[in-house]
């Protein structure tokens, strides 16, 4: 690690952080919707992996509910490969000393102005001109940790080391969380742009961070959208609509996996009510109200979640079952 590279990390942890892309629950239902589909070979070789985590015992084995401490192998391992999932997130918490070696505060989400090609913007922009594009760079361009500044540049970082029979042992462990995490991530539409304005976001609210609602901010809202579904008929759905699709149907274009979620952010996540009121309180001059999110709009961001974590599952197996077939 260069000093450059620590003084970067240390003043990160000094700024507000944002809100962890979805809960522990949804990170783990897409971790579980992998697991199910992956074969016993494949299952057992990730978990030889993920058994040379530098913080294995810690935050794997002492972490292990009582519950499934005393069931089958199957659910042990199960339940690993989900504390793997939410393991980046745990990272934030750790001591100061840990938290700089292995917390990656920007890897969680990237800038709604970032893009390749001919894509949109992620950004939802309110009575202001777009920011200027940054156009990033190529896939499979980013080959060292450091150069690695964005939740896609992430995914495609983790894959290559998890993936790299050279790579050692703890490296591959650690990509394995990064990767199972950061896929759910990017498939979590406030991961994937925000709201910009005049005068209160004139940088961006921080993927709804800075939208107040009676269950927090939206970010926070979007985040437990699953939270209080029944987990294993949840789990259930999402594994049957995985059975029933053919995996040459998916797409497994990570830049394609960005432009669904900021479609979706700018067709349903910021509602008119929102980009109104925003318009209204940079007018007066007055704080934003706190916004009381109707049955349907709560509804229809259930169903998005549901399907949005299935697809991340989804693509979480196809992709790890590529990287185990390699030689």
């Amino acid at each position: 690690m260069t000093f450059r590279f620590l003084i970067s990390v240390c003043l990160a942890l000094l700024l507000p952080l944002p809100a962890l892309a979805w809960d522990a629950t949804s990170h783990r239902l897409s971790a579980y919707v992998a697991w199910e589909a992956l074969t016993p070979a494949h299952r057992n070789r990730l978990l030889k992996i993920l058994e040379k985590h530098p913080r294995y015992e810690q935050d794997f084995l002492d972490q292990m509910p009582v519950n499934v401490m005393v069931a089958d192998s199957d659910t042990q391992g199960r339940w690993l490969l989900g504390q793997a999932a939410v393991w980046p997130d745990l990272a934030r918490g750790l001591e100061t000393e840990e938290r700089i070696r292995y917390n990656r505060p920007d890897w969680h989400w990237i800038d709604g102005a970032w893009m390749r090609g001919d894509a949109l913007q992620g950004n939802v922009y309110v009575g202001v001109d777009p920011l200027p594009s940054i156009h990033g760079e190529a896939q499979g361009a980013v080959e060292d940790e450091q150069d690695v500044h964005n939740v896609v540049q992430g995914i495609e970082y983790n894959a290559r080391v998890l993936a790299d029979p050279i790579a050692s042992a703890s490296a591959r462990a650690l990509a394995l969380c990064w990767l199972l995490h950061l896929v759910g991530d990017v498939h979590q539409p406030l991961h994937t742009g925000a709201l910009v304005s005049t005068s209160l976001f004139p940088t961006g609210d921080r993927g709804g961070n800075g939208i107040p609602t009676r269950f927090g901010s939206l970010h926070a809202t979007w985040d437990g959208a699953l939270r209080n579904q029944p987990f294993d008929d949840t789990l259930r759905r999402m594994n049957s609509t995985l059975r029933q699709t053919t995996p040459a149907m998916i797409d497994m274009n990570i830049d394609t996996w960005l432009q669904e979620s900021r479609q979706i952010m700018q067709e349903f996540v910021y509602t008119d009510e929102i980009k109104a009121a925003v318009l209204r309180s940079e007018r007066r001059r007055t704080a934003l109200p706190t916004f009381a999110l109707d049955e349907d709009y709560l509804g229809g961001m259930q169903a998005i979640s549901e399907d949005r974590v299935t697809q991340a599952g989804t693509r979480l197996y196809l992709s790890l079952r590529r990287i185990l077939n390699t030689p």
